[in-house]
């Protein structure tokens, strides 16, 4: 384990454990540290083994440098579906469903109105004479 830092200095709860520049004499005063490097080490030494793992197995050579993705296909069940509707309204889900569908309405009955506010203004240029109709109406 090769030192990163110059001086090294452990605290537990506010208060300075140990200090000094080498790592060795560190975790040697400093049993809790001493275990959380100990088990990093352990970690560190599994995570290169599956990378040597890995890199010993043979690849087909093809030409290509990406390997190709694996498709995985599913599906949402109904139960998944039914939580879902049911967390939408809460401990009101009949309240929540009946202002869903009137705010929905709502704003359909208010698109419709304008797209035909918009026809009977531009209508009224064919039968009256252009200044003879009002912009505000």
């Amino acid at each position: 384990m090769a030192p990163i830092a110059a001086f090294i200095v452990s605290m537990r709860d506010g208060t300075v454990r140990s200090q000094g520049e080498n790592a060795r004499e560190v975790l040697e005063d400093d049993l809790v540290m001493k275990v959380d490097a100990k088990v990093m080490q352990e970690e560190l030494e599994i995570a290169n083994e599956a990378v040597q793992e890995l890199s010993t197995k043979e690849t087909p050579v093809d030409g290509k440098l990406v390997v190709a993705e694996e498709i995985s296909q599913g599906h949402v069940t109904w139960k998944s579906y039914k939580l879902f509707l049911s967390s939408l309204g809460g401990d009101h889900p009949i309240l929540f469903y009946f202002l869903w569908l009137c705010g929905f309405l709502l704003s359909d009955s208010i698109r419709t109105s304008q797209t035909w506010f918009l026809g009977y203004w531009g209508s009224q240029y064919e039968t009256h004479d252009p200044s003879e109709v009002a912009v505000r109406l």
